[in-house]
């Protein structure tokens, strides 16, 4: 794909998805870069380009054969990176974002820089051999800064007036994690309240949905579920449940039955608590989520005597 088709199939998607050049680009290049972009007078980096997709909800897996070598390394250590803190292989993830920073260093580039800070305040970092844990006010710090990189002015409180891409909802995703660890659910589900609202408003019917979405119910279903508002909860967890099946997407599946198992537990529903109960647990079982199948058996059993295999 030339540098035309490219600018070409950018500006389309723009048009078709009434989205103004100065939302789209914010943080990532200025109005004159994106312009000459459209125009066939520019040709974007993997990155810029990357992010421009997923600001329009466009997966930019559709482009990676543009990659080349050094941006094809670098994309195979984001990916092992994520892969590594989602199974809390922390020590192997530290590496690889050391690794990382070695080959991004010369590129100087806000979209990797931002990536960076985002996994560091998961992974944390290593002294003496042994791993250090950032604390939830650092790894907000982190998060907020790695944010602010390409959402210039954004808070907790405005975000949702920004053009996000799915790699900065994540980063949202994250921050009210953080609050939450910390004890503040009020803060973490005004953040979720806001962000799945977000979802649902900016990415309806967009392949980035379809990630977005459970990850966001899961985390804010939790949430309400803990503050004992169960209706609320079963209704998000719902909606993500939703997704999941009409996207064939099951690593959030399990816990979002779970979420609702346990709500409906609490208003009495025990029947079909039990029911969902048996289907997280064999979902997480398929997915091979050892830690969660344990979860599941050990709330079926002191729940209701049940014993899962």
């Amino acid at each position: 794909m030339n540098r035309f088709m490219i600018g070409e199939y950018i500006r389309t998607q723009r048009e078709a998805k009434e989205i103004n050049q100065d939302d789209l680009c914010r943080g990532i290049c200025n109005r004159s870069t994106l312009s000459r972009i459209e125009h066939g007078r520019h040709e974007p980096n993997y990155y810029v380009l990357k992010a421009l997709l997923q600001r329009m909800g466009i997966p930019e897996e559709r482009f990676q054969i543009l990659m080349g070598p050094q941006e094809f390394e670098i994309g195979e250590l984001q990916q092992e990176i994520v892969a590594d803190n989602v199974a809390e292989n922390f020590s192997a993830a530290i590496q690889k974002i050391e690794r990382l920073e070695q080959l991004s260093q010369p590129l100087e580039n806000p979209i990797l820089r931002q990536f960076i800070l985002r996994v560091r305040a998961l992974a944390g970092y290593e002294q003496d051999g042994v791993r250090v844990k950032y604390d939830r006010k650092t790894q907000r710090e982190m998060l907020m800064q790695a944010l602010e990189l390409t959402c210039p002015g954004v808070t907790m409180e405005n975000f949702d007036v920004f053009l996000l891409s799915e790699d900065e909802a994540k980063i949202i995703n994250q921050i009210a994690i953080t609050y939450s660890e910390e004890g503040n659910r009020r803060q973490a589900i005004e953040i979720y309240r806001q962000l799945i609202r977000y979802v649902q408003r900016n990415f309806a019917g967009c392949e980035v949905e379809r990630v977005l979405l459970p990850l966001t119910a899961y985390n804010y279903s939790k949430l309400l579920g803990l503050e004992r508002r169960y209706e609320e909860s079963i209704e998000v967890a719902e909606l993500g449940r939703q997704c999941c099946v009409k996207y064939n997407r099951c690593r959030m599946l399990g816990g979002l039955l779970l979420n609702i198992a346990c709500c409906l537990h609490e208003l009495g529903e025990d029947e079909k608590s039990r029911e969902l109960l048996v289907q997280s647990y064999y979902v997480h079982k398929a997915m091979e989520k050892t830690r969660s199948c344990k979860v599941v058996q050990n709330y079926a059993k002191e729940t209701f005597g049940m014993e899962l295999d």
